[in-house]
C-alpha cells in the first residue's frame, strides 16, 4: 500500500467525520479556547500554521494547521464566536491530489 493510499482513506472521509464530531457534546469534551490563544499554541509548540479551512454546513468554520515537513497536525472546530476547539490530532500529513471525474459522455 502506497503512502498516498494510506491517506486517502482517511482523508476522503474527514469531512463526514468532522460533522458528526462536532456536536455540542464533543465541544464539551474537546480542548477549546480562543482561536488566536490555541492557534498561538499549536505554532510555538509544533511550528503548525493553517494549510486548510472550510466552512461547514452546520455553520462552524473547519481549519487544519499542519507543520511544513507535516509530521504534526491539527483540525479544529472554530464558531462564530471565535472560540476554537481541537477536534483532532495527527502525524505525516500531506495533500493529495484530487480525482479527476471523466467528462460527461466521455465513457471514460
Amino acid at each position: 500500500m502506497s503512502f498516498a493510499s494510506t491517506l486517502a482513506g482517511p482523508a476522503a472521509g474527514l469531512a463526514l467525520a468532522l460533522t458528526a464530531v462536532q456536536t455540542a457534546a464533543a465541544q464539551a469534551e474537546s480542548p477549546c479556547a480562543p482561536y488566536e490563544i490555541v492557534a498561538a499554541a499549536l505554532n510555538e509548540r509544533y511550528h503548525e500554521a493553517p494549510v486548510a479551512r472550510m466552512l461547514s454546513d452546520r455553520g462552524f468554520v473547519i481549519e487544519i494547521l499542519a507543520s511544513a515537513d507535516g509530521s504534526t497536525a491539527t483540525v479544529l472546530g472554530i464558531q462564530a464566536s471565535g472560540t476554537a476547539c481541537v477536534l483532532a490530532t495527527g502525524s505525516a500529513f500531506g495533500l493529495v491530489e484530487p480525482a479527476v471525474a471523466p467528462a460527461p459522455g466521455t465513457g471514460a
